[in-house]
């Protein structure tokens, strides 16, 4: 049940993406998330929902493709492939990608904490 859980918490994270409902992406990331861009700067919350907010990212489409989930109480693990069309300071940078997402479920609710990604070549 968790697994589909995890499957669906994705779908709804790309959704909100998509719709830059911010708010909703507030209540899907942790606000201690992080993640590691590929210039080795940290790249938190604050940022990705400013990015959304002022539109200065923007996720036009995506598509998830297989995706494997590992879960170890209330720690889970979700390691996938997405095809996305997608716009950074009005560039196309749509492609396909990998990513790895660590989840917490903090009280009753799933939370994303650390993100991992990269395009693939």
């Amino acid at each position: 049940a968790v697994v589909e859980t995890m499957k669906q918490f994705a779908q709804d994270t790309g959704d909100a993406m998509v719709a830059s409902d911010t708010d909703k992406l507030n209540q899907i990331y942790a606000d201690d998330w992080a993640t590691i861009r590929s210039s080795g700067e940290i790249f938190t919350k604050e940022s990705l929902l400013n990015d959304f907010k002022s539109g200065k990212h923007k996720l036009l489409s995506f598509e998830i493709g297989p995706m494997n989930v590992q879960v170890f109480g209330d720690v889970a693990i979700v390691q996938a492939s997405v095809s996305e069309k997608r716009l950074q300071d009005g560039k196309d940078i749509s492609g396909q990608f990998v990513f790895m997402d660590l989840l917490k479920k903090r009280g009753d609710k799933w939370v994303i904490v650390r993100t991992l990604g990269t395009k693939v070549i």
